[in-house]
């Protein structure tokens, strides 16, 4: 998938098994490190979820919802 990167990370939801964001809403892990610098938290039962390590289905909406940002 042309949209999908190993570099790309979105927020997850460990408690519930889903992303909290919009589909679109896709962080590279440089983005994330200048967040974190900034002081940014993640709420409870929040953390940073590879991409490329979620299931395919999952990936293909999320390229899916990035394709139609463009």
């Amino acid at each position: 998938m042309k949209n999908i990167s190993k570099e790309d990370y979105i927020l997850w939801d460990s408690f519930d098994e889903c992303p909290t964001e919009r589909l679109d809403n896709v962080y590279h892990y440089t983005t994330i490190i200048e967040l974190m610098n900034d002081k940014f938290r993640l709420n409870r039962h929040e953390e940073w979820r590879c991409v490329a390590s979620l299931p395919i289905s999952l990936q293909k909406q999320i390229s899916e919802a990035i394709e139609k940002t463009k």
